[in-house]
């Protein structure tokens, strides 16, 4: 984001238009069925909802929402009514009712009035009895330049972005939704979920809530989740008005009673627990307790996700209704991000809350999850200015300047490229950012990142048509989608759009387009025997492919599953100036493995590919398609001569190649070493690397986010690519050998011996 200023970031970002954006002309979510009593959602043109946002509105006098917290703060307790006596009973009574219902007061300016705003009964128990650690606004150094200030341990403030949230996940509990989450750092997440856990369990009898992580420790740790979420009860327990017993503590869980002199628990127990469990090779751990309420922690890491979605969703409805709620929430890690992406993105799936993607950029036709973003809600001041102000609003334009200006030190300070980017996942700005920006891989470096985010936002480098091929009478010709449609063909039968999603998005048809940057052009060049031609040299374009492995019907292909990955390469000849580039690709999963084959086919045959489509053929039956279509001269030959030293001009007889073990880690060294190769320099003697003549988007994210347990097709094509690119050097290097020797030989005879 750096690579821009501060104030085009502002200009460009997504959320902020949102806000600003006139919403009259969106269905509210109450006039759609949906219960939503302080009329706070929209729906979008997406089918996911809004934020009913006002932008000239604000909150003022928000200290009325904290009435009790303040009161213990200078009093050292919640009342000095005599316990148990009538005024006593009747402010528990109250306040219970509070944290079940919310609490509405007048702090919102709305058109120069002031009017009343409910927060929800759980935002009203954090506000008033939760303690967290927080920053003590009474040490800010304004005169310093870091902008130093002090922690404290105290109730939270009231914060705008919260108050959002809070919304949130009561609408969701209210319409039967579950939640998935795209959070920053230090956000306050943790306290939020622990809180509104304690708030139910305290509440509520006979209630069990269940957290989840892929290891306990995050969850029972000092600051995890477990350990925040004890201490509310305990805090309960010790300071309030409503103590309910401790039946059973330890480190994971919790259980709410009174017991009997012998011991056991009274017939009149609150029973309520909190229960603690690991998700680590146990998806089933969160059956068979009948939880109102699941929370997953660090969603990022749970790698059997979506196991655990397919055994526990059930758990939480009974018969046709909703009877429970799963919360689900993460931060970029160096995990594999896949999973929580594509169930961020595809919210339906598991009934998550869909909201309309306001956060990325050109994505408002499509739904995800919930997304925070850090420069809202920011606790921040830049020029004397804050980014939040007394009572809680957010200064959206302030914050985003704070955020940029913390990218630009982070970078000129970071050791490694490493922490710089895993920084960018962690106070991302746009989900897009959070799961692209989460680790750092062999392939990853400051250039890769500025050439993705050159072809993410310049629209120089969309110059390409999508598409597909067609063989007629002989001859294979394109047809664009917008010539197919002009001519009255129907999507999803004649034309598919191109894959854009990376993993591909659930909106997305599997199937894909071929998308063309470069369609093949004539040079002169000879041929074997010597003759000028005019056409495509067979040795100018090559081609690797990637397939799948197993034939599935439409209904059954999902995200999840592999994709075919095709790309045309063209070659550095003298033909054509040593050029080299990706000139086409194609993505997707047709319904057989003979139709992706065929694809592949009539790409070998429109650039004129003889002998040069490299394929994987530890999978799938591309090697005998093309045998029963005649059009084996087609395939590469296994170039075994590069990893067996034995092997010196004998040539392979096998079609295709298999990447695995050795073969495989020495690819990845020689895709790292392609992509990085210098192949010329700009005007300004700055070196051109060769992953710069590659324009697909996809394929350069997919490079930025690989990593060694994921699902990524299109790097595992250019795996074969690389293995070409050594084998085109190996042979170039060999024939100027040859030349070198041939030359010596007639300078042999030229020589004057006397």
């Amino acid at each position: 984001m750096e690579a821009i200023s501060a104030e085009k970031l502002i200009e460009d970002y997504a959320f902020l238009q949102y806000i600003n954006e006139d919403k009259s002309g969106y269905t509210h979510a109450k006039d759609a069925g949906y219960d939503d009593p302080d009329d706070l959602f929209l729906i979008g043109e997406s089918g996911g909802f809004l934020l009913n946002i006002n932008k000239d509105d604000k909150f003022i006098n928000t200290h009325l929402f904290c009435e009790m917290a303040n009161f213990y703060k200078k009093n050292g307790c919640y009342t000095t009514y005599k316990e148990e006596s009538i005024p006593y009973r009747q402010l528990r009574k109250r306040e219970e009712d509070r944290r079940k219902n919310g609490f509405t007061a007048p702090c919102l300016l709305r058109k120069g009035k002031i009017v009343n705003v409910r927060i929800t009964g759980n935002h009203y128990n954090f506000l008033n009895y939760t303690n967290m650690e927080m920053l003590d606004t009474s040490t800010i150094n304004t005169k310093s330049k870091n902008a130093k200030a002090s922690k404290t341990t105290s109730f939270p403030r009231f914060i705008d972005a919260q108050f959002w949230t809070w919304h949130v996940l009561e609408f969701a509990e209210r319409n039967g939704f579950n939640v998935i989450i795209d959070k920053t750092r230090r956000g306050g997440f943790s306290y939020m979920m622990a809180s509104k856990s304690a708030n139910r369990l305290n509440l509520y009898p006979r209630k069990t809530c269940i957290n989840v992580a892929i290891d306990k420790k995050y969850l029972t740790q000092k600051g995890g989740l477990t350990d925040f979420t004890i201490k509310d009860l305990n805090f309960y327990e010790n300071k309030t008005f409503f103590k309910r017993g401790v039946l059973s503590i330890n480190d994971e869980d919790f259980e709410l009673g009174f017991k009997q002199p012998n011991g056991s628990p009274s017939p009149k127990s609150w029973n309520s627990a909190l229960l603690s469990v690991s998700a680590a090779h146990n998806p089933d751990c969160a059956i068979g307790k009948d939880a109102v309420e699941i929370n997953v922690e660090e969603l990022s890491t749970v790698d059997n996700f979506d196991q655990l979605m397919d055994v526990t969703a059930p758990t939480l409805k009974t018969g046709s209704f909703v009877t429970g709620m799963l919360c689900a929430w993460g931060t970029a890690t160096n995990a594999d991000m896949q999973m929580f992406e594509r169930n961020f993105y595809s919210p339906k799936g598991f009934n998550f809350m869909p909201f309309e993607n306001v956060w990325d950029k050109d994505s408002r036709g499509l739904t995800c999850g919930y997304f925070k973003s850090y420069a809202w809600g920011l606790e921040g001041i830049l020029d004397g200015v804050e980014a939040m102000d007394v009572d809680g609003n957010s200064n959206l334009e302030i914050g985003l300047t704070i955020a940029y200006n913390e990218r630009v030190v982070k970078k000129s300070t970071a050791k490694t490229f490493n922490e710089y980017i895993n920084y960018l996942g962690q106070y991302a700005l746009s989900p897009d950012e959070s799961f692209s920006s989460s680790s750092e891989n062999i392939f990853s470096s400051e250039e890769l990142l500025a050439w993705e985010t050159k072809l993410k936002n310049d629209p120089v480098y969309k110059v390409y048509t999508d598409g597909t091929l067609v063989e007629n009478e002989g001859k294979v010709e394109f047809k664009s989608n917008a010539r197919i449609k002009a001519d009255g063909g129907k999507y999803n039968k004649d034309w598919f759009s191109y894959i854009e999603g990376v993993p591909k998005k659930n909106h997305e048809h599997h199937h894909g387009c071929i998308r063309i940057w470069f369609h093949p052009y004539k040079v002169m060049y000879k041929d074997k025997a010597g003759n000028v031609l005019n056409g495509i040299p067979p040795n100018m374009y090559t081609i690797t492919y990637d397939p799948v492995g197993v034939d599935k019907e439409n209904k059954e292909i999902t995200d999840k599953h592999s994709h075919n990955s095709i790309a045309v390469w063209q070659n550095p000849i003298a033909e054509n100036g040593f050029t080299t580039r990706m000139v086409a690709t194609y993505y997707g999963r047709p319904e057989s493995l003979e139709e992706a084959d065929y694809i592949c086919y009539l790409l070998a045959v429109y650039y004129n590919c003889i002998g040069g489509v490299a394929v994987e053929v530890n999978r799938g039956e591309t090697v005998s398609n093309f045998n029963k279509w005649r059009a084996t001269k087609y395939l590469m030959k296994a170039p075994t001569e590069l990893w067996d030293t034995a092997i010196k001009s004998k040539v392979s007889n096998t079609y295709g190649i298999v990447i695995e073990g050795a073969v495989k880690l020495e690819a990845l060294r020689l895709l790292k070493e392609m992509l990085y190769s210098t192949i010329g320099q700009t005007d300004a003697g700055t070196n051109i690397r060769l992953f710069e003549t590659i324009y697909d988007y996809q394929s350069i994210l997919e490079l930025k986010k690989w990593n060694v347990v994921g699902n990524y097709d299109r790097v595992s094509q250019m795996l074969l690519r690389a293995i070409v690119w050594k084998l085109l050097l190996v042979r170039v290097e060999k024939e100027l050998q040859h030349r070198k020797k041939i030359e010596e030989k007639k300078s042999i005879f030229k020589h004057r011996w006397y």
